[in-house]
C-alpha cells in the first residue's frame, strides 16, 4: 500500500528536515519547541484531555512517532512502559498483554526503526497549540487478547465477512508540510503518497501545466509535485485520504 521506492519512515532520521511552508527547521527544534511548552499544559484552557491511539509504531524524527496515520510528539513527562522487544524482561507484560517494565525514549525508538513491528497504546493529549502529545506509551502484545477480547486493537472496525477491513476515508486540507520522499503532513495528519495517488495541481506545484481537456484540472507529476514541496514552496491542498495513503491531492 505505501510507496515502496519513494518513501520510507525511516528517510526522515536520514534527512532531519520538516518543512512548513516556505520555512524550514530542524526536527530537534520542533521537539524541543514542544517540550518547552508542555510544561505549561496543565493551565491550558484548551486542552481537550486523554485519548487513546493503538497499533504499529512508526518513527517519524526524535521524540516523533505515528500509529495508523496519526503523528504525534513525545515531552519530558512521556512515561514509556516496554517488556517484550522493547526493554524485554521476564515476566515483562500483565495478564491482558501489556508491558510493565519501565522504558525510555530511546529503546523506543531504536525498535520502531527495527524490522520488527513494534505495537502499542499511546495515552495522548492535546497541547496548547493543537498538536498531539503522548502522555504514556505502552508496548502491548498483538498475539495476547486484551480484556475485551480482540486480539490487536480494541478501537479498530468490525471486520466484514470476507476478512478484509473496509478503508474509512479522511477529508483533511491545509498547509501541506515535507517529512520524506512521497510522505507528507497536513493538519497534523501524517499521509503517504501512492502510485495510483491523483494530484491536482497547476497554481505553485507544475504551475502552467497542461490542463486535462475533460475537467480543466492540471494533473501534476509526483516528481515534480515532491521536488515542489521539498524546496520549501507553501502548498495549500485538500487530501482525501484512506488508511494512511492518499488517494487525491488538491492544490488550492
Amino acid at each position: 500500500m505505501k510507496r515502496d521506492i519513494r518513501n520510507t519512515v525511516l528517510a526522515l532520521a536520514t534527512s532531519g528536515l520538516v518543512v512548513v511552508g516556505s520555512a524550514a527547521c530542524s526536527s530537534q527544534e520542533v521537539i524541543d519547541a514542544v517540550t518547552s511548552s508542555d510544561s505549561g499544559r496543565s493551565e491550558a484552557s484548551d486542552r481537550t484531555g486523554e485519548d487513546a491511539l493503538m497499533g504499529q509504531l512508526e518513527y517519524l524524527a526524535p521524540g516523533e512517532f505515528v500509529i495508523d496515520g496519526q503523528a504525534f510528539f513525545v515531552s519530558e513527562e512521556t512515561r514509556y512502559l516496554g517488556g517484550l522487544d522493547v526493554c524485554p524482561a521476564e515476566d515483562g507484560v500483565d495478564d491482558v498483554g501489556f508491558g510493565v517494565v519501565e522504558c525510555d525514549l530511546e529503546s523506543f525508538e531504536a525498535a520502531a526503526q527495527g524490522e520488527a513491528p513494534v505495537h502499542v497504546k499511546a495515552e495522548a493529549e492535546s497541547g496548547e497549540n493543537d498538536e498531539i502529545i503522548a502522555v504514556t506509551i505502552t508496548e502491548y502484545d498483538s498475539e495476547t487478547p486484551n480484556d475485551s477480547g480482540a486480539t490487536d486493537t480494541p478501537e479498530s472496525a468490525p471486520v466484514p465477512e470476507d476478512g478484509a477491513a473496509d478503508g474509512v476515508s479522511e477529508l483533511v486540507s491545509g498547509d501541506l508540510e515535507y517529512i520524506s520522499p512521497g510522505e507528507y503532513m497536513v493538519d497534523g495528519t501524517a499521509f503517504y503518497v501512492a502510485e495510483d495517488t491523483v494530484i491536482h495541481a497547476g497554481l505553485y506545484a507544475c504551475a502552467g501545466g497542461v490542463q486535462d481537456p475533460d475537467t480543466g484540472d492540471v494533473i501534476c507529476d509526483f516528481d515534480r509535485f515532491d521536488a515542489t514541496l521539498a524546496n520549501g514552496t507553501a502548498i495549500t491542498a485538500e487530501v482525501e485520504i484512506v488508511d494512511g495513503v492518499a488517494l487525491s491531492i488538491t492544490e488550492y
